[in-house]
């Protein structure tokens, strides 16, 4: 049954021309008309914000998940000796894809040019064809990542005196490089070991290796790209003192969210071959390494939330300050429909459904407004240019004038007709104007604005609007049908 199964259309009628008042009761419909954009503005507002978040949370998540190890496994001793045992076991265990040894630690790093240590990153030994398996490595490598015989590696090879062998090729991240001004091709030092000089303690003995930049690593994570260079394992093992010696397995599963359960397994099936509490392995998942950021994403969107419940609050009370102004203005309209017969829940029904059209009418307005904007910041092709975009504007808000004054004097179908064509010129100008928003990488982790809509949220807080301006509408209502028909005509 649909609503005007359950509300006559007398209340309707009624309702609806009380909403477009006469010329002298003008003040009123420009009245409801804020009430309408109040609604509309606080609907689309949530909508907004929230699918921004989402969108910053998903991008997050895919970012960390693309680049990284469902499943990190470490020894309690601090290194694997038996390491290849130990993947084989875990890759047998129900859920996971790939896994893939790796050792790594913090290292001095001094580009050849440089005669200072420019500080330290982490070096990451690892198995390029495994690492791929589970990190999608190759992925995100500008260049080469064959460590022994790469065309770059072996052109300084040849260039290079015998003072100064070159141990191997280096991956670099790209943030690292452009910091340094490192290119591909340049030499790159690696201190892994300093000791004072016992004759001079103001200088040190250093292990130093000459790495050749073979490639740059970009994942788009400025936490990774800014922190990380890779190398063989086994070049690493050799700068680490750790032959055959690795410091943690990389596990890929099935899906993310199964990652908690494979890391349960692999607790309980693997074991060391040294008893009590070394017997068990250390795991850490995706989620549990990013728990404190997802958290704050969390709590920033309940907050978020309730501030912009608020101005949908503030929008109801509009509506109510409006039919009460409204039961103020037709007090003698109201007691000629008492007087003629219309039962006190009639008159209580017509205020109730001016209240619920004002919600209504701001919802959808709102809900299309918020899912629009939400569309355009989500596209990345080309858009006109704003010049022409500009050149549109002065015609539009001369219509829109046009269309307000014959609002308030004529009928509201033909604002509905004009107005539907205007709505897709503004559509299109907001087409023009809305460009990809670039965002700071090395704050955000990500280039540029995300959106992602979720439609059960929008549905949810079309309901809650809904909801508040219904009760915004009771107490106006019940003052109206309380309104003794003598009274109201007494003075008339």
């Amino acid at each position: 049954m649909g609503l005007t199964g359950i509300f006559s259309s007398f209340e309707w009628l009624v309702s609806s021309r009380y909403l477009r008042s006469r010329r002298k009761q003008s003040f009123i419909s420009i009245i409801s008309l804020i009430s309408v954009g109040g609604v509309a503005i606080g609907v689309a507002t949530v909508i907004l914000v929230i699918s921004v978040m989402n969108g910053f949370e998903q991008s997050l998540k895919d970012k960390f998940l693309v680049n990284q190890a469902h499943v990190n496994v470490r020894s309690p001793k601090g290194y694997f000796s038996n390491y290849q045992e130990q993947i084989d076991r875990i890759e047998g265990i129900e859920g996971v894809v790939a896994a893939s040894p790796a050792i790594y630690s913090q290292l001095a790093i001094q580009p050849k040019r440089s005669k200072r240590i420019e500080g330290t990153i982490y070096i990451k030994g690892i198995d390029p064809i495994l690492e791929d398996n589970v990190t999608g490595f190759s992925g995100f490598v500008d260049g080469s990542f064959d460590f022994y015989g790469s065309a770059l590696l072996e052109e300084v090879r040849r260039r290079s005196s015998q003072r100064e062998t070159v141990k191997g090729g280096i991956v670099l991240g790209s943030s690292v490089a452009s910091r340094l001004d490192i290119n591909k091709g340049d030499v790159l030092r690696l201190i892994s070991k300093m000791e004072p000089n016992p004759a001079n303690p103001s200088t040190f003995f250093a292990d130093v290796s000459n790495f050749v930049v073979i490639g740059l690593y970009e994942s788009g994570m400025f936490a990774y790209d800014n922190a990380f260079g890779f190398i063989s394992l086994e070049m690493a093992q050799d700068l680490y003192n750790q032959e055959n010696h690795i410091n943690l397995v990389q596990v890929r599963t099935n899906s993310p969210e199964i990652a908690s359960t494979v890391a349960s397994k692999i607790r309980r099936e693997i074991q060391f071959t040294n008893t009590g509490l070394y017997s068990v392995p250390r795991t850490s998942t995706w989620v549990e390494s990013h728990a404190a950021l997802f958290e704050a994403i969390q709590l920033e969107k309940l907050v978020t939330v309730i501030i912009e419940a608020l101005i949908i609050l503030v929008a109801s009370f509009n509506i109510a300050s409006t039919l009460i102004m409204m039961v103020m203005e037709k007090t003698r309209e109201i007691g000629i429909l008492r007087s003629i017969g219309s039962s006190k829940m009639k008159i209580l029904i017509i205020f109730i459904l001016q209240g619920c059209i004002i919600g209504f009418l701001g919802i959808v307005l709102g809900s299309v407004l918020g899912v629009g904007v939400c569309l355009l910041l989500a596209l990345e092709v080309v858009r006109p240019s704003r010049w022409f975009a500009l050149l549109i504007l002065v015609p539009i808000f001369l219509q829109v004038a046009i269309t307000l004054h014959w609002t308030i004097r004529r009928s509201i179908s033909l604002k509905l007709v004009v107005s539907s064509f205007w709505l897709g010129i503004i559509a299109f100008v907001l087409y023009c104007l809305v460009q990809p928003i670039q965002i700071n990488s090395e704050v955000y982790q990500l280039n540029r604005l995300a959106v992602k809509i979720d439609w059960f949220f929008v549905g949810i807080i079309n309901f809650f609007s809904f909801f508040i301006c219904l009760l915004a509408t009771l107490y106006p209502a019940w003052q109206a049908s309380k309104l003794n028909p003598v009274e109201a005509l007494r003075y008339e």
